[in-house]
């Protein structure tokens, strides 16, 4: 059985490698200066922006559960509260349905939500929107790694606080040592709840009922292979969920109240008059 602890590694060396692969790449393409587009590489007001957006998404994921998704938030608290009262009897049931194709597929299910794999993608998308001055890639990269910064912050800071012993550890579902900072805890189920942000983020931007299927497909996936490799208890895996799906709503609303600030200016290419595109996102 791969352990998350195998897993990070891994995840750390393919987020690595494919950021730098595709920096190369890019690179050797220069930008275009017709598309302007500035971002927290080239301009100290970008950087300034985003703190003040992520303070602002802050705001409505930590409002969102009472207004405006309050009925959502008593579906997520009955969900937590019986997957809490089975948790030892779902832990029981998947141990004796293991087998091959299921160790496989979930082997890489758990690898696929792997947070730092998810941060390096959003990484690497930001910094091929900003070196092609691409508004839409860098506004996809931006968005993912705000969503993430919520849900995987969230989730780090409960671990801590709650304290929860993993099922793998053998301590019982009721075993909890609050704010040790000493150990590897399980409540919630960060993977899940930066899975399920990405696909928020993801399934906002198409319009096929078919993508958004299949980015909650994949998320669902992610959470039922942390239960099924012993990594978490269900109600760690529904908590999880509706963090990320809470911090993905978050990010997504606050651009549907905002949009993003884009003019057109007057520019010279190569000595021929035209517009260009300029913006913050």
């Amino acid at each position: 059985m791969v352990t998350s602890k195998g897993v990070v590694p891994v995840a750390v060396r393919s987020a690595v490698r494919l950021l730098a692969a595709l920096v190369l790449a890019v690179g050797l393409f220069p930008a275009t200066p017709v598309l302007a587009v500035e971002n927290v590489f080239t301009s100290t007001a970008a950087v300034k922006e985003e703190a003040g957006r992520i303070g602002d998404e802050s705001l409505l994921f930590a409002t969102g559960p009472v207004d405006p998704y309050w009925v959502q938030t008593i579906a997520a608290a009955g969900a937590f509260a019986a997957a809490y009262v089975y948790d030892r009897d779902i832990r029981s049931d998947l141990a004796g349905v293991h087998t091959s194709t299921l160790d496989h597929v979930t082997r890489w299910g758990s690898l696929a939500g792997d947070p730092y794999i998810h941060l390096g993608v959003a990484a690497t998308l930001y910094g091929a929107g900003a070196l092609t001055d691409s508004p839409r890639v860098l506004l996809l990269g931006q968005k993912l790694g705000e969503a993430l910064l919520l849900a995987d912050g969230t989730t780090l800071i409960l671990k801590e606080a709650v304290g929860r012993a993993r099922p793998e550890a053998g301590k019982g579902e009721s075993d909890y040592r609050p704010f040790r900072f000493d150990g590897d805890y399980s409540l919630p189920s960060m993977h899940t709840a930066s899975s399920f942000a990405v696909a928020h983020v993801l399934a906002a931007e198409s319009d096929s009922w078919g993508v958004k299927a299949l980015c909650y497909t994949g998320a669902t996936l992610v959470g039922f292979s942390r239960l099924y490799r012993d990594q978490h208890w269900a109600s760690d895996v529904v908590l999880g969920a509706a963090i990320g799906e809470l911090a993905g709503s978050a990010v997504t609303r606050y651009y549907d109240l905002h949009g993003a600030k884009v003019t057109v200016t007057p520019a010279s290419l190569g000595g021929a008059p035209g517009l260009a595109l300029s913006g913050r996102f």
